[in-house]
């Protein structure tokens, strides 16, 4: 059975036009832990002038310690795998992308100066005992090169998977995959790389749905969504939301308890119309 991760904490919060206090976040997770979730990215340890949404990321994660579930963090650089290291996050995630162009936007840096970085990071974080996943944005498209080689994807996924991570994410930045190609790719990775972990990052669109059945059924073992569907990178264009918890849950793919489920999406969406 493939694993859901929420990401409402850490993906959503970063596209609203509000600053959510940490306060309120732990409160979210809470109630997002009573509707069944048990694994959510939290936050992004990245700079807080370019994402000040997340400028909290000590403070959250040192208010979510005590509490249950399997809890990760977003990384984009060694600076931010200091930073979560230095109050005990144990589960990362680097990110990524394949377009150069997308990269140098989400980043401010150049593509192979944060792949130089990650290739020093890995051996360390497996010499911590750190759980250190790497993403792949732009799996399928980029607003701005256009629909992604697929030379290319597999390129960047055998450097990555020489790293000796336990985890590849794929990700499809802009919501522009359709099934029979998230089946291709996904299917290609999880033929060269089968004792990697392969988790897919999708968007709802009006694909939505049969993108995740489709990357299913080629042999994803996880899968990312968020409350409300909402969500996206604030710099990679325009972008639709984040799979939607509900729908995955009437669909049968993800069991949580819908009336507290409400309950989440209705905190959350105070939020949102504050802004």
């Amino acid at each position: 059975m493939a694993r859901v991760r929420d990401v409402t904490l850490r993906d959503v919060m970063q596209s609203l036009p509000v600053v959510v206090p940490t306060a309120a976040k732990v409160e979210l997770y809470r109630q997002l832990l009573a509707a069944g979730i048990e694994e959510a990215q939290v936050t992004s340890f990245v700079s807080p002038k370019r994402l000040p949404q997340l400028a909290d990321a000590e403070a959250l994660w040192d208010a979510l310690t005590p509490l249950p579930g399997v809890k990760s963090a977003l990384i984009a650089n060694v600076k931010g795998y200091q930073r979560a290291r230095a109050v005990g996050a144990d589960r990362l995630e680097m990110v990524l992308a394949i377009s150069p162009t997308y990269h140098k936007k989400n980043s401010g840096r150049a593509r192979e100066e944060t792949w130089a970085e990650t290739a020093e990071m890995a051996p360390d974080a497996n010499a911590a005992g750190v759980y250190l996943a790497i993403v792949l944005s732009n799996t399928w498209h980029c607003h701005f090169e256009g629909e992604t080689p697929m030379k290319s994807l597999l390129h960047w996924v055998d450097r990555v998977a020489k790293l000796e991570v336990p985890e590849l994410g794929l990700a499809d930045t802009t919501g522009a995959a359709q099934p029979e190609e998230v089946y291709r790719r996904v299917r290609a990775v999880r033929n060269a790389f089968p004792h990697v972990f392969v988790r897919v990052h999708l968007h709802e669109g009006g694909a939505g749905l049969d993108n995740l059945r489709a990357a299913l059924d080629a042999g994803a073992d996880g899968f990312d969504a968020a409350l409300l569907g909402l969500g996206g990178s604030p710099f990679a264009g325009e972008v639709v939301g984040n799979l939607d918890l509900r729908k995955l849950h009437e669909a049968g793919l993800v069991e949580l308890d819908p009336d507290r489920l409400g309950r989440a999406e209705d905190a959350l969406e105070q939020r949102v119309t504050q802004g």
